[in-house]
């Protein structure tokens, strides 16, 4: 297993939810970022997790942390203007005894510990690796209000985080030219623009990204199964201190 690190992006605003950090939003009951810290908890090939916050919410993040059982947390740092300014920030507060880095969004509050070790396996060999899914609903190309074409989605996949990248490679990845010309919003796209390599780590729709009191919903429900499926009548759930009082 290779030595991982996680790399939390959470730094978006949430006016749509009426707050002002995407990452705070209720979800059950507690902050939406307090999933993934309980996930890459879980996850074997994590040592250490650094969460990226803005300017705006670092103390409350930083307070949550602190209240919290999530012993891998290491540090929270403010983010920069762009993407892959605050992934930058983020790597550069790691330990430099690591193997892979995991990046994942905060508004993905469903990614399983299997997947977080799964990427990092397979970034520890490709170099890359991130988790998506097959696109299943029809596409079209749209000019000016009009259908153009119907786009085959053969081949199409619809990316999500964790992504993982060997560390040095993402270190000359976020210093190249590539990273200063470019404003990103998915991570692998750097390493495609170097022309490296970059694995599929099969995931499903459930690894859903929580953009709208709509997906906040969705997630809500998603959790309750998998809540229900894994702790039965009468006991508690792995971990249950860092879990929602009443999920059923």
């Amino acid at each position: 297993m290779p030595r991982a690190a996680a790399v939390i992006v959470a730094a978006g605003r949430g006016e749509r939810f009426g707050l002002d950090a995407k990452a705070l939003v209720p979800l059950l009951g507690r902050p939406m970022l307090a999933w993934s810290l309980d996930a890459i908890e879980e996850a074997a090939s994590v040592r250490e997790i650094v969460v990226v916050a803005g300017t705006h919410t670092r103390d409350r993040i930083a307070a949550l942390l602190a209240e919290g059982a999530w012993d891998k947390v290491v540090a929270v740092v403010e983010g920069g203007l762009r993407r892959q300014d605050s992934v930058a920030v983020g790597v550069h507060a790691l330990s430099s005894n690591l193997d892979v880095v995991l990046i994942h969004d905060a508004a993905r509050p469903l990614a399983t510990a299997a997947q977080y070790d799964a990427c990092a396996r397979l970034a520890a060999h490709h170099g890359a690796a991130i988790v998506a899914a097959p696109v299943s609903d029809t596409l079209k190309r749209v000019a000016d209000g009009l259908v153009t074409a119907t786009v085959t989605r053969d081949g199409l996949w619809m990316a999500q985080t964790p992504q993982g990248f060997r560390r040095d490679d993402l270190v000359a990845a976020l210093r190249s030219p590539a990273a200063r010309e470019t404003t990103l919003t998915d991570d692998a796209a750097l390493f495609e623009a170097l022309g490296w390599p970059v694995a599929i780590v099969p995931g499903d729709r459930a690894n859903l990204k929580v953009t709208f009191p709509s997906d906040l919903a969705m997630a809500e429900a998603l959790l309750r199964t998998r809540y229900d499926e894994r702790v039965k009548p009468g006991t508690e759930a792995p971990g249950s201190p860092r879990k929602p009082a009443a999920v059923g």
